[in-house]
């Protein structure tokens, strides 16, 4: 193994699909919450061994999701990234199937680990027999050539 090699992390990330307006043009709160986990828990202050790999994908059809929107979130991530001197790249990509991008971009970019985020719900059918894993964290749990770690964000850290 090389010894200066980084350390490659795929976080996938979304836009908030709140109508309120609250959040745009902002990641999600499990975004965020899974950015700041990797922050705390993985990087540390060992800036120089990771690079993360920002991915957001998106569907050309959904009425949540511009362009510009997604920028803009990437640029939130971006700014954190430069603030404490972590090795970043983002992508955009359209897809009219998350889960297939998400694997798709694991096989083009080869990282060590990819990193998703769930949202806790309260206590409901999908919450006991599912895991409250989604549709897009199961299949990518499943499919994607690489480690894959899911992140909940807290009950508490929801607004």
């Amino acid at each position: 193994m090389e010894e200066n090699r980084k350390t490659r992390i795929l976080v996938a990330v979304k836009l908030t699909q709140s109508s309120s307006g609250k959040g745009y043009p902002y990641a999600s709160e499990s975004s965020k919450a899974v950015f700041e986990w990797i922050l705390t828990n993985i990087v540390r202050t060992n800036v120089t061994r990771f690079e993360l790999q920002l991915l957001h994908v998106h569907s050309p059809h959904s009425p949540y999701t511009k362009d510009f929107e997604a920028v803009k979130m990437m640029e939130y991530f971006g700014s954190r990234c430069q603030r404490i001197s972590v090795g970043f790249s983002s992508e955009i990509r359209l897809g009219d199937d998350p889960k297939i991008a998400i694997c798709n971009e694991v096989k083009r970019v080869n990282p060590d680990l990819l990193v998703m985020g769930t949202t806790p719900t309260p206590f409901s059918f999908q919450r006991v027999f599912r895991r409250n894993v989604s549709v897009i964290t199961e299949y990518c749990l499943k499919h994607a050539e690489c480690h894959v770690t899911i992140v909940e964000a807290r009950a508490d850290d929801q607004s």
